[in-house]
């Protein structure tokens, strides 16, 4: 089969671009690669391969975990199926705390995951330490492979459930992407997400659980001035604003994502 009818038969099944990318996984060609080889003659095997990712993808599986890798911020990431997928609303998270003067300050990432929120503030500013925190430990494998690649030096993961005891020292700014889905809510038709590890995206209380855990825990070991970063559900902003509130935050604010919704929240000791 030419390499023109296999991108025939696939944009068929599945979306374009999802059918572009994963040719170009496959094949190790670029875009214009493959339209610049459209006559190309594709091997049974590849041809395979190309099919079965197909198949995952027409089920719902993240193209992310098909192809073993994500954009995110300034770098591609390694991603496996023990950790959440990237996503680019994430990215608030970054840009907000890169707003902040980072120069010799301590920064506590709360379930890392693949890394990608700490990797990407540590790219960016190389004399600050973090801590990079997650309850699971292939999560934390991921990330340290992430790093490697990076060849980066001002990161320490630990393995570690908030749930427990805190055993930080004093940090000047938290940052988290915690589990904040209700699981009753979900309709189960959203992209992608039941392919991922539960404990990362679901949470009691409506969705509140970890976050509450998280804001009252973290008064203890901010320093003075020290702010708290929480990506939320945008329809999660109010009741979030009540936790804040009833734990002596000075003041909260919102970070609003590039579809307007408010996507986190900023919380100042």
């Amino acid at each position: 089969m030419t390499l023109r009818n296999l991108l025939k038969k696939l944009k068929n099944d599945i979306d374009p671009l999802d059918a572009d990318l994963i040719i170009q996984h496959v094949l190790k060609l670029n875009k214009a690669q493959i339209y610049s080889n459209l006559e190309k003659e594709i091997d049974h095997q590849d041809q395979d391969l190309i099919n079965k990712m197909s198949k995952s993808r027409l089920r719902g599986e993240p193209l992310a975990y098909l192809t073993g890798h994500k954009g995110f911020w300034k770098n591609d990431f390694l991603v496996t199926k023990d950790v959440l997928v990237p996503r680019p609303e994430t990215e608030i998270l970054v840009e907000a705390i890169l707003e902040e003067n980072l120069y010799g300050k301590t920064i506590l990432e709360l379930g890392t995951g693949s890394g990608v929120i700490s990797i990407s503030i540590a790219d960016e500013v190389k004399n600050c330490t973090i801590y990079a925190t997650d309850i699971s430990i292939r999560s934390l494998l991921i990330a340290k492979k992430n790093t490697k690649k990076i060849n980066l030096d001002n990161i320490i993961f630990l393995n570690h459930d908030w749930n427990n005891e805190w055993l930080f020292p004093n940090v000047d700014f938290i940052i988290s992407n915690p589990p904040y889905i209700d699981k009753k809510e979900t309709s189960g038709s959203e992209e992608g997400i039941w392919f991922e590890p539960e404990d990362a995206l679901f949470s009691k209380k409506n969705g509140l659980y970890d976050i509450e855990v998280i804001l009252k825990k973290s008064k203890n070991i901010l320093n003075k001035n020290g702010k708290i970063f929480i990506e939320h559900a945008p329809c999660q902003k109010e009741e979030i604003k009540k936790i804040g509130t009833s734990n002596k935050y000075k003041n909260i604010s919102n970070l609003i994502d590039l579809n307007g919704d408010v996507r986190a929240s900023v919380f100042k000791c």
